[in-house]
């Protein structure tokens, strides 16, 4: 569950910028390094009072404010508002004076506080931010194809497996990012293939993934089946193209049940049969044209 969070906080915080406006303690300094590579930080004082604003605060996923009694009356005399994608830190003795600005943060910390809680703190204010991203993109896509015909018809589908997709989804994410771990046993490929068959049961009540289904359970029965001392130790990179094909399946998912686009289903299909074959011709040495490549969805 740790090292779940820590990869969920690793993905929020890798491309996110934070400023941090007074002084961190340490402890917390050191968070905030580990997690992010774009960091800024702001002293606050009379040189530094007029440069916080909105346009600067847009420029950062996040804003840390760090007061005491005399930053927080600079603070208040001078700017009295702050970003609203905002952590605030504040000593126990300014907790009665800050309440008029509670409601206008997104997180307010009242010092001392533990190490695990504050991450949490930052977790939780950037997956505003990150669900705001991803609600706009997934506007824009719904409106791209929402008058597209096969879209509308399949709908009801989607609704009705939507739930059961979601769990076997993140599932399939936890047996990638196994894969990514360079786990390679009997029973990660069990897993794999006890989820895709599911799956493969879902789509099989649809006519339109009527191919992709049958494409599911032979891969399914391929895994299920696999004996790994019949496989030379050197060939063992070619699990790097199952991570490939496992990752595609998921975001495949995402695409049709979450942003509920069906499109271009035989170019997956296709993709996905190439892949797969690719995966087991390099599992066994098998004789591959010198043109081929492994195809990504």
């Amino acid at each position: 569950m740790v090292t779940k969070f820590s990869n969920k906080m690793i993905l929020l915080t890798e491309n996110s910028k934070v400023l941090i406006v007074g002084t961190l303690e340490n402890k917390l300094n050191n968070i905030i390094d580990t997690y992010f590579t774009r960091k800024e930080c702001v002293e606050l004082n009379e040189n530094t009072i007029e440069i916080l604003n909105e346009n600067l605060y847009h420029q950062y996923d996040m804003v840390i404010y760090s007061l005491t009694q005399e930053t927080f009356d600079l603070f208040k005399n001078n700017i009295n508002f702050f970003a609203k994608h905002s952590i605030v830190l504040i000593e126990h003795e300014l907790y009665s004076n800050f309440s008029y600005y509670i409601n206008s943060i997104a997180s307010l910390v009242v010092l001392p506080i533990q190490e695990e809680i504050f991450v949490e703190k930052i977790y939780n204010v950037l997956c505003i931010n990150e669900t705001n991203k991803l609600l706009h993109s997934k506007e824009k896509i719904i409106n791209k194809y929402k008058n597209d015909e096969t879209n509308i018809n399949i709908n009801e589908f989607l609704d009705k497996y939507h739930g059961s997709i979601m769990f076997l989804n993140e599932d399939l994410n936890d047996n990638c990012n196994r894969l990514k771990d360079l786990e390679i046993s009997q029973e990660l490929f069990r897993d794999i293939s006890s989820n895709i068959l599911k799956l493969n049961n879902i789509l099989k009540n649809n006519e339109s993934f009527r191919k992709l289904s049958n494409t599911f359970s032979q891969l399914s029965d391929f895994l299920v089946t696999l004996d790994l001392e019949s496989i030379p130790p050197q060939n063992y990179t070619a699990f790097d193209y199952l991570t490939t094909i496992v990752a595609d399946i998921t975001i495949y998912l995402d695409e049709l049940f979450v942003y509920k686009l069906f499109k271009d289903v035989h170019v997956f299909e296709d993709s996905l049969e190439n892949n797969i074959q690719y995966f087991e011709d390099s599992l066994f040495d098998n004789e591959q044209e010198e043109d081929d490549n492994l195809e990504f969805f």
